[in-house]
């Protein structure tokens, strides 16, 4: 991954889909509570896996609750404020 990508912060949209993944949600789930297509949440879920380096959302998940460091400041800072 580019040093570039890595400082990109998430999107709104990339927060609230990182939110229902947090929730439990699954993509259908997403999708209908967001009003938006499956494809569009699993672009956006594959954002989120590049831009904070994980491989699936298990580590999405690690990650809000702190048992998987997030090496971007902002993102870091972003995630915190889900718990």
């Amino acid at each position: 991954m580019h040093r570039f990508e890595q400082e990109k912060p998430l999107t709104s949209r990339e927060l609230d889909v990182l939110n229902c993944i947090h929730e439990g949600l699954t993509n259908p789930e997403i999708s209908k509570k967001l009003c938006i297509t499956i494809s569009t949440v699993k672009a956006h879920i594959s954002s989120l896996l590049q831009k904070v380096d994980a491989k699936n959302r298990i580590e999405l998940l690690l990650m809000i609750v702190g048992e998987r460091d997030i090496k971007n400041k902002y993102i870091k800072k972003q995630i915190m404020s889900i718990k």
